[in-house]
């Protein structure tokens, strides 16, 4: 059969990539095996429910399989140490310090499972192949079958990524105490599918021109991964049954049992042909955990059975770091009708301020323990009716989404504090003696609408030098009943735009060497009634005459300039461009923000 290396015409990119896969011997039985080294020489099963779920190799000599019952173990090997593998802690533990690791090669790493890992480690092939000589490059491992030609160079760098491989599982060794299994390719497929083919605690190499002949050793289709038990069916109906069956079929014969592009691709896998790229992976994008059992029928057992979840799952999110925002339920249901077993899930939003960051470390209250029972509560009562029997034989949390707190140039602090100046007033103090009460301007967004708490976040200074004005406002001498709370000078009260913040700086440079003439901003918002009382204010130096809809207080603290400059507006509405007619009835479209909307009392 024609092999893979003759279908391509540029030969010096045929088989760019190298890739390792790395797979961790009998994973549970090995952490297991690391935190007690006695279990090491005697038979070790993992015990989930009454199912052993892994083994090690003492025990596998005995016949024991993968999630074979424990009855039957136990029938096989009346020795074998059982050990609890239901609280997945310490095997998460232990495949995050594994991950942290090889991700010390500085190469895209994707965790596949617990005890699964994919390495690209190309760039770093190349890098040492600058300075190596390729007529003395050995292999390390063992190898499919020995190369009857050269190919594009891809011999020496798939001999190089073997070096790394054995260079990654004598760290893991030395570090944990984990015996690492691995398999090199030029792609993922084949990586992984000629890793286990010297377990354990050994590695194996492929060159691409034997994809073909040993994609056809395998006895099922269902053995190349991402083809499922659905796609499986299938082909076995059309009497495709091994992937040597896979690939004698036709891509058009495919084409009346499949899509297009799902056909194609099954003939590239057939003979092992995949260009699916390692994708570094991140943190995940749920944290969860189930629990089985053979059938719960009360609600009060339900409910504990969640609350131990509860508790489980607070650990990993706090270890994770990452603050929840929202919640997933999901049951197994028993049905009797259908033969078996169905899954429900519902999920909602959840309050961030559930949780609490002290000393660094995630934490939930006594109290926001409760908060979470009684949401998960609320979504188990819209998944059963409790006015009808139920059989569940699962139940399942897990946090969906997460928030990150954001810093830097993207962050919402960075961007409230472009453009917009917006005034807050401190320290006023009702003691009726002439002090100078200090307004300072910080940033704000000129877009909000609405109120941001920004109390616990950092104010980091913006990659802009926003317009800042600093203004002192002199207090006038108020008697203490004159004086109205502070609680009225909000910052989104006197909130000022660009433009306005501009005219008010260049009239206060202005009065310094001439008398006052006021100008004023323009104002295009429409102020309700302002017609019938914008001729009724003389100058002055203060407000008895203002208009109705001003707040005294608010305007007795501005400075002068700004009093000064109101009063001219309110006075002559037709030089400063303020229209005098009545507003029109109010509608959906924003209007400009000025300085005057903001002295109109809330309704």
């Amino acid at each position: 059969m024609e092999s893979s290396c003759s279908t391509f015409n540029d030969i010096d990119n045929e088989h760019p990539k190298s890739i390792i896969h790395i797979d961790i011997d009998c994973f549970y039985a090995q952490v297991e095996m690391v935190r007690s080294p006695e279990l090491c020489t005697v038979p070790l099963g993992i015990q989930q429910k009454n199912i052993v779920v892994t083994s090690n190799y003492e025990a596998r000599n005995y016949g024991i399989q993968k999630c074979m019952l424990v009855t039957e173990a136990l029938k096989l090997c009346p020795n074998l140490k059982l050990v609890n593998g239901e609280d997945l802690h310490d095997y998460r533990a232990a495949s995050n310090k594994i991950f942290a690791i090889l991700q010390s090669w500085k190469c895209p790493v994707e965790k596949l499972g617990m005890d699964e890992n994919f390495i690209d480690v190309t760039n770093l092939v190349q890098e040492r192949l600058k300075s190596t000589d390729v007529n003395n490059i050995t292999l390390s491992g063992h190898l499919y079958e020995e190369p009857s030609m050269e190919c594009c160079g891809c011999h020496n760098r798939l001999k190089i990524a073997s070096q790394i491989a054995s260079e990654v599982r004598k760290k893991v060794f030395d570090e944990l105490g984990f015996t690492i299994c691995a398999g090199i390719a030029h792609n993922k497929l084949l990586a992984k599918l000629i890793c286990p083919l010297h377990k354990p605690n050994d590695q194996t190499t492929i060159f691409p021109q034997h994809a073909v002949n040993f994609m056809a050793t395998l006895q099922s289709v269902r053995s190349i991964p991402t083809i499922g038990s659905k796609t499986t069916e299938t082909l076995i109906s059309q009497k495709v049954l091994s992937v040597s069956d896979l690939q004698q079929v036709s891509v058009e014969v495919l084409k009346k049992h499949f899509s297009s592009d799902m056909a194609v691709r099954l003939k590239k896998l057939s003979i092992g042909e995949d260009n699916t790229p390692v994708k570094q992976t991140g943190k995940p994008q749920s944290i969860g955990l189930e629990d089985s059992f053979k059938t719960v029928s009360v609600k009060s057992e339900v409910e504990e059975k969640f609350e131990a979840l509860l508790q489980r799952l607070l650990v990993l999110v706090r270890e994770d770091g990452r603050i929840p925002v929202s919640l997933r339920v999901t049951l197994r249901k028993k049905d009797a009708k259908r033969l078996s077993s169905h899954r429900e899930s519902r999920q909602c939003q959840i309050s961030p301020s559930l949780f609490t960051i002290a000393s660094g470390t995630l934490t939930v209250t006594a109290s926001g323990q409760q908060k979470l029972m009684t949401i998960i509560m609320r979504l188990f009562n819209k998944l059963i009716d409790l006015n009808k029997p139920f059989h569940l034989t699962l139940v399942g949390l897990a946090f969906t989404k997460f928030q990150e707190r954001m810093t830097g140039r993207s962050s919402i602090v960075n961007y409230l504090m472009n453009d917009i100046s917006v005034q807050s007033v401190l320290n006023l103090q009702n003691d009726g003696d002439t002090s100078v009460s200090s307004m300072d301007y910080s940033a704000a967004s000129p877009s909000s609408s609405t109120t941001t708490d920004l109390s616990d976040a950092e104010v980091e200074p913006s990659p802009k030098k926003p317009k800042k004005v600093n203004w002192i406002a002199k207090r006038r001498c108020l008697s203490k009943e004159d004086i109205a709370s502070p609680s009225k000078l909000k910052v989104g009260e006197l909130r000022l735009n660009s433009k306005e913040l501009e005219k008010v700086s260049e009239l206060r440079l202005n009065s310094r060497d001439r008398s006052l003439t006021p100008r004023a901003s323009p104002a295009k918002e429409c102020l309700s009634d302002a017609s019938d009382t914008m001729n009724d204010v003389a100058e002055g130096g203060n407000c008895d005459d203002c208009p109705s809809y001003v707040d005294k207080e608010v305007f007795n603290a501005l400075p002068d300039e700004m009093q000064q400059e109101l009063k001219t507006m309110w006075k002559n509405p037709s030089s400063s461009g303020m229209p005098v007619q009545r507003s029109s009835p109010r509608t959906n479209k924003a209007k400009p923000n000025t300085i005057l909307k903001y002295f109109v009392p809330h309704k």
